[in-house]
């Protein structure tokens, strides 16, 4: 009795199997959708190296600061660490051929809910002056990538 229970069960459950399915395959489909990102070679983890004064001619190496930008679609995050604690900062960014320009800069400090920067002297250790700052992308390679601002040119490394 049993065994014939199981055999119908059985029957039963490979019948409604393919309906199942049917009705499931748009779920699949529909469940979660990917967005890739039309950055190109400027999506990465950057070490600033060197920073140029475009006025005077300066020339500061960055490299023992420790100062990274991180581009990951329509955010860069300015990682800048100072002693025991990070001043990070994230912008939204809009890349248009050779012009970079961030903009919407906030803290990243999630239990504060990423405060807004509203007063652009907070920015300028960064060596960022505007809440909303254009850059020309020079260089932008696989392993190099050179900014400049009106005042300064950023060189970094492919991290």
């Amino acid at each position: 009795m049993r065994q014939l229970y199981l055999k119908r069960v059985h029957r039963l459950v490979w019948v409604l199997l393919p309906f199942y399915l049917l009705a499931l395959l748009p779920l699949f489909f529909s469940s979660c959708t990917l967005e890739a990102s039309s950055n190109g070679k400027l999506d990465g983890f950057w070490q600033l190296t060197q920073l140029d004064t475009i006025k005077t001619g300066g020339t500061t190496d960055m490299r023992e600061r420790n100062a990274f930008w991180s581009v990951q679609m329509h955010l860069l995050e300015v990682r800048e660490p100072s002693g025991n604690t990070s001043k990070n900062v994230i912008f939204r960014f809009e890349r248009k051929g050779d012009s970079l320009i961030i903009n919407q800069p906030r803290y990243n400090d999630r239990r504060s809910g990423d405060p807004e920067i509203t007063d652009p002297t907070l920015l300028q250790h960064l060596g960022i002056y505007r809440l909303r700052e254009g850059f020309f992308v020079g260089r932008l390679d696989g392993s190099y990538m050179d900014l400049q601002s009106d005042r300064f040119r950023f060189h970094f490394r492919r991290y």
